[in-house]
């Protein structure tokens, strides 16, 4: 059976002599590999923090339950009903009558909030105006809106992580490229940001990864961040090591060819 490619190219990502292969890839498929992984690595993620939601309804009674007092008292004045889209509405607001949920997905009228998952929920508003008093009866409501955000949050995450990557990719593989070439390791430019696309595919499953759990272990630089994104220590210094090793391999292999 023959291997599929992206899975030799993981295999080989962690094998210093297979780089001269990889190197030699172009650097928008190099990119696409490091896309793929990315990927990969965020659904991995995705499956470590399951556990946490099925937490979340009790954790959010507890954090409801620091405040002694929490009221919303919003002021609304309406002229007319909100429908959201306008034929054949997913949302419905409109305080000056009482509503039915039908289809919509989300119904708010004078009284009451009614939404619909997997079966219709209606919630008093007196009770979302004072949560830390109704804890029990709010909490799904909340949580139900924290899950609704997650794919937002894990995309805007997602897009953060990729344009952070690559821009350690560019600096990692400028740089060795710039060092390199005082020396006789001499390598493209294009084949050494090839190589960079590779070499930080353990850096990226470790970041990943101890995001769902913890990054102590991989500590922080202080103050450093690109687009809210933090840099670690330890991965950066791994990131190095592979690219040394990544090099010297494409010279032991240019070695034994050329024997």
């Amino acid at each position: 059976m023959q291997i599929p490619q992206f899975i030799k190219e993981v295999i080989w990502s962690f094998y210093p002599p297979r780089y001269r292969q990889l190197a030699d890839k172009p650097v928008y498929k190099s990119f696409g590999f490091m896309s793929k992984m990315l990927i990969i690595v965020f659904l991995l993620a995705g499956l470590v923090f399951v556990p946490k939601l099925f937490m979340l309804s009790s954790s959010i009674q507890d954090q409801l339950g620091v405040f002694d007092e929490l009221k919303l008292t919003p002021k609304v004045t309406q002229r007319a009903e909100f429908a959201v889209p306008t034929s054949k509405p997913w949302i419905r607001i409109d305080f000056n009558n009482n509503l039915t949920l039908k289809d919509e997905m989300l119904v708010i009228d004078h009284d009451t909030l009614q939404y619909r998952l997997l079966s219709p929920k209606k919630i008093p508003q007196a009770q979302l105006r004072e949560p830390a008093a109704y804890r029990t009866e709010t909490d799904s409501f909340f949580t139900l809106v924290i899950v609704l955000m997650i794919p937002g949050v894990a995309l805007l995450l997602f897009v953060r992580a990729w344009l952070k990557y690559a821009l350690l990719i560019f600096l990692f593989g400028t740089f060795f490229f710039i060092i390199t070439d005082l020396t006789r390791y001499k390598m493209k430019w294009r084949q050494m940001i090839s190589v960079a696309a590779h070499a930080i595919t353990p850096i990226l499953v470790v970041e990943v990864i101890a995001s769902a759990i913890t990054t102590f272990f991989l500590f922080e630089i202080p103050k450093i961040r690109f687009l809210g994104l933090k840099l670690f220590a330890i991965t950066l210094i791994l990131y190095a090591v592979m690219m040394i090793l990544a090099v010297l391999g494409c010279r032991v292999e240019d070695y034994r060819k050329s024997k």
